[in-house]
C-alpha cells in the first residue's frame, strides 16, 4: 500500500515539472547605443524591479521568467537615459536602445600672460558629423549643448592669439575647460647685467609710459606687442642707470636682449678713535687696494662706487687694523669704521731709594690688580698707546708709591719707575720710647731717696 502511494507521488511531482518547464520563457536581451548601434556592455538589468544583472561584453543577457505574465524590464547604464518598458510574457528576444544623456560644455578662454579672459574668440565644437561654433562673452566663456560618452574636437581663433586645437571626451558629467591661448603679438624682453651677464629680475619695462610689468627671475617679461610701430622703451630698477631707447619693433623681432649697467650710488668711510673722535691720516684700502687716507674730519669719499658688496679695510699706525665688508645700496650714506688704540708693553720697576730691589710688590694699574714684581723688581704688561695710565705699588712694610704714563705712538716700549719708602714701625718707636721713660722715671726716684740718706742729723750730745 505504501509502496503504491510513493510511486504515484512521484509520478505527480514529474508531471508538475514538466508542465512548470513547458511554461517557462527565455529572453535574450541586447543593449546598444541609438546613437552609432555600438553594443552596451556592463549595462543594469532590471525585471520587475528586481536587479538581475549586468550585460556582457557583446551588449547582451538572459532572462529566464515563468512565462505567466508579461514583465517589467528596465536598463541603466552610466551617461544614458535610463530604458524602461513592458515586455510580452512571449516575447523572446528585445533589443533596447540606450540614449546618451545630454551634457553642458563651458569652455573658459584666458590670455597666458595676463590671465584675463579672452573675448569675441570663436571655438568651434565638431562630434560625429555635427558641429557647433560660438563666440566667447566678456568672461572668455563659450557654453554647448553636448551628449555623454562622445569625444569632441575643440578648435579656438582670435584675433591676435595663436590658434589652438584639442580634444574633450565627456564623460556622464557636465564639465568645464579652462586653456590659455597665446598671444600672436607675445614679445619677450631679456635683461642681463652688462657688467656681469647675469639676468636681472624685477626690473621695470615701460613702453610708452606704460608699465607692461616685471621680469622674472630669468630676466624675462613676456608681453603682447604690435609689430611695426615705433615705441619709446624705457627700463628701471634700483642700483642700476635708467635704460630708455625709441625704436620700431619689426614683425620678425620676437626677443629683445638688453644689458644695464649698475648706477653709481657711492659712499662715505668714516673713521674715529674709541672715543668717537674723528680719525685723519687713516688709510682705506678697498678690495685690497690703497684709495686714499681720512681727512681732517676722519672722512674719504668714494663717488664711483655702484650697488653691491665690497670689501674695506682701514689702517693707521698705532691703531689696530680694521677691516669687514661693506654692502652698497642707499646713496651718500656713512659706513663707520671705529679703530682701537694698539697696545705696547711697558715695563714697571719697584726699588727702594738707594735702588734696591722689591720684589713681589702688588702692582695696581687704573684701580684693577695687574700682578706682582719679580724677583728682579720688575713687572711685564701691556696697555694702549697714547694713554695716560695710574700705576701704584704696594708691599708690606713700605709706604705705597703711585705713578702716571704714556706710551707715546711710535715709541716701541715704555718703562716707569716706582720708589718706595720703608714704613716706621710706630708701635717699637712708642716702646722704645716708653722704656726710656720708664728708665728715666727709675732714675729720678733713685735720685730723689738717695739724696735723703745723705742730709745731715743733729745729734743731742752736740748741742
Amino acid at each position: 500500500m505504501f509502496e503504491k502511494k510513493f510511486r504515484f507521488l512521484f509520478a505527480l511531482l514529474i508531471l508538475i515539472l514538466l508542465c512548470s518547464a513547458a511554461q517557462a520563457t527565455n529572453l535574450q536581451i541586447t543593449v546598444q547605443d541609438s546613437l552609432d548601434n555600438s553594443t552596451v556592455p556592463h549595462a543594469t538589468i532590471f525585471v520587475d524591479g528586481s536587479n538581475q544583472g549586468r550585460t556582457n561584453n557583446v551588449g547582451q543577457f538572459f532572462v529566464t521568467h515563468s512565462g505567466l505574465n508579461d514583465i517589467d524590464l528596465r536598463v541603466t547604464n552610466t551617461g544614458y537615459d535610463d530604458w524602461e518598458t513592458m515586455i510580452n510574457k512571449t516575447t523572446t528576444t528585445v533589443l533596447v536602445n540606450l540614449t546618451r544623456k545630454s551634457l553642458t560644455l563651458k569652455v573658459v578662454l584666458f590670455d597666458s600672460d595676463s590671465l584675463s579672459p579672452v573675448l569675441n574668440a570663436n571655438i568651434t565644437l565638431t562630434a560625429d558629423n555635427t558641429t557647433q561654433s560660438k563666440v566667447t562673452d566678456a568672461t572668455g566663456s563659450a557654453t554647448f549643448g553636448v551628449i555623454a560618452q562622445t569625444l569632441y574636437s575643440l578648435s579656438t581663433t582670435a584675433p591676435n592669439y595663436q590658434p589652438r586645437s584639442t580634444t574633450i571626451d565627456m564623460g556622464a558629467e557636465n564639465q568645464e575647460v579652462q586653456y590659455w591661448l597665446l598671444s600672436g603679438n607675445r614679445f619677450s624682453v631679456l635683461i642681463k647685467d652688462k657688467d656681469t651677464g647675469s639676468p636681472v629680475s624685477n626690473a621695470e619695462v615701460r613702453v610708452d609710459s606704460i608699465l607692461l610689468g616685471k621680469t622674472d627671475e630669468r630676466g624675462i617679461l613676456i608681453t603682447p606687442l604690435t609689430r611695426g610701430k615705433i615705441y619709446l622703451i624705457e627700463i628701471k630698477k634700483d642700483g642700476y642707470k635708467t635704460y630708455t631707447e625709441t625704436r620700431q619693433i619689426g614683425a620678425g623681432e620676437a626677443l629683445y636682449p638688453v644689458s644695464i649697467s649698475k648706477a653709481a650710488v657711492g659712499a662715505f668711510i668714516y673713521v674715529t678713535d674709541e672715543n668717537k673722535a674723528p680719525l685723519s691720516g687713516a688709510d682705506i684700502y678697498l678690495n685690497g687696494t690703497l684709495s686714499g687716507s681720512t681727512n681732517e674730519y676722519g672722512r674719504l669719499n668714494f663717488p664711483n662706487l655702484v650697488a653691491g658688496t665690497y670689501g674695506f679695510e682701514v689702517r693707521k699706525n698705532g691703531y689696530i687694523i680694521v677691516n669687514r665688508p661693506i654692502s652698497v645700496v642707499t646713496q651718500g650714506q656713512d659706513y663707520v669704521f671705529q679703530m682701537p688704540l694698539e697696545n705696547a708693553p711697558l715695563t714697571i720697576f719697584v726699588q727702594e731709594k738707594d735702588q734696591k730691589i722689591i720684589s713681589n710688590a702688588t702692582i695696581v694699574i687704573n684701580g684693577r690688580y695687574a700682578g706682582v714684581t719679580d724677583d728682579h723688581g720688575q713687572f711685564l704688561t701691556n696697555v694702549k698707546m697714547n694713554t695716560v695710565i695710574n700705576i701704584t705699588s704696594t708691599k708690606e712694610n713700605y709706604l705705597p708709591a703711585s705713578a702716571q704714563s704714556l706710551v707715546i705712538q711710535g715709541n716701541s716700549t715704555g718703562t716707569v719707575t716706582l720708589t718706595m719708602e720703608k714704613n716706621l714701625d710706630w708701635v717699637f718707636i712708642g716702646m722704645i720710647a716708653i722704656g726710656a721713660i720708664a728708665v728715666l722715671i727709675v732714675f729720678g726716684v733713685i735720685r730723689m731717696f738717695g739724696g735723703r740718706k745723705r742730709r745731715h742729723v743733729t745729734r743731742r750730745n752736740e748741742i
